[in-house]
Order: C-alpha cells, then structure tokens, then sequence
C-alpha cells in the first residue's frame, strides 16, 4: 500500500476539485510534537479535511468500532490513522490508544460532540472529551468545519461537491481547569470551554 505522503499526494486534487477546501488560521498548528485539534462534526468528510488543511503528517482520531467492520472504507479509515472506539460505554483500549498515540509524539482530532451533527448545528461537547483532555495535557488546538455537512451530511449516501473549509483557533487555555480535582465537574468545564472555543471560529454569514 502507498506511503501516507503519496496517498495524500494523490488525493489533493480531488479534494481541491470536489470540496474546494480552504484552510484558515494555519498559524495556529504547532509546527512538531504531540497536540489535540478539538472540532465539531458533521460529516465523514470531516477527519480527513483537517489533515488536509492543516498537518503534513498522519493524524490519529476516533471513530465508532462499527465503522471497522464495513469493507474496504473499515480499512481506509484505519489505514489513515483511525482507531475504534466502542460508545455509549467505556473503552478503556481506546482511551489508552487515545493517550500512546500522543506519547508517541502523533497529533490527534478529538470529535468532542460524540457524533455527527443530524441538524448542521453544533451539539454539547460530550464529558469524556473533558476527561481525555484533562489526563493528555497536550496543546489543544480548537477547530470549526464549515460546509460538510451541505456536501455529506449523516444518512446520505454518497458526497456532493461543494465549498468546504476548517478555521484554526489558537491554543485554549486550560491551565486553571488543570489544577481542579479530576471529576466529572472539572471534565464538563474543560468540554464548555472547547466547545465555547469552537463555536467563536463559525464563519459569519454574509
């Protein structure tokens, strides 16, 4: 199988032709080490836009174990840096994937709604976001995706063209929300204040 430059390398023009996708706030990407973009979600499509947009190597993320299971896209998605994760209980596997991931040096994408969006609007931040950010404490990155969820949104079946773009915030701060006891408490504030972040990077309509 291809190399990760080389698959990256080939799909760059379809991405440019079909989603048309725009990067902002690069700036904000640190340049090496681990970190954790946190982000809404409303498509498929939404992993592999931010390593698009914003980092030149393989990024790790989440997805439902279901997904491993239907061919060949259970392969592609685990071939491009995607563990399973089993929900609506405890995955204790892929909390501990979550963090060697990071300890290897690897950036991560962290979905902390949980689940795509049915509606285009942005969901709670789930508390298990708060709790996994509260034990990395890595740099954590905010991010907002606009424009998927009008190309592939959940329940339809193939993608349709469209504008698309990810806008990059800078570092949240954290550093209080570090120094309270690891609770539930502390972990629903850490996941306000991520979702709160994201949520200032929706584009403005015009």
């Amino acid at each position: 199988m291809a190399s990760f430059p080389k698959l990256r390398l080939t799909t760059t023009w379809l991405i440019h032709l079909l989603f048309q996708t725009k990067g902002y706030g690069l700036e904000n990407i640190p340049a090496t080490g681990p970190f954790v973009v946190v982000s809404n979600h409303a498509s498929f499509l939404d992993p592999y836009l931010i390593g698009f947009t914003s980092i030149n190597r393989q990024v790790g993320f989440m997805a439902k174990e279901e997904l491993f299971k239907v061919p060949i896209f259970g392969s592609i998605i685990r071939y491009c840096g995607a563990f399973p994760v089993k929900r609506g209980t405890r995955d204790d596997s892929a909390i501990q994937h979550f963090h060697d991931f990071l300890h290897s040096g690897k950036p991560l994408v962290l979905f902390v709604e949980g689940t795509r969006t049915l509606t285009g609007e942005l969901q709670k931040a789930k508390k298990g976001s708060g709790m996994l950010i509260y034990n990395a404490k890595v740099p954590v990155i905010p991010a907002y995706i606009d424009g998927t969820f009008k190309c592939w949104p959940k329940g339809q079946l193939l993608p349709r063209s469209g504008k698309t773009s990810v806008t990059y915030g800078p570092t949240i701060n954290l550093d209080d929300l570090y120094r309270e006891p690891a609770d539930k408490k502390t972990y629903e504030k850490i996941a306000t204040r991520m979702m709160e972040s994201i949520a200032r990077l929706k584009p403005t309509q015009a």
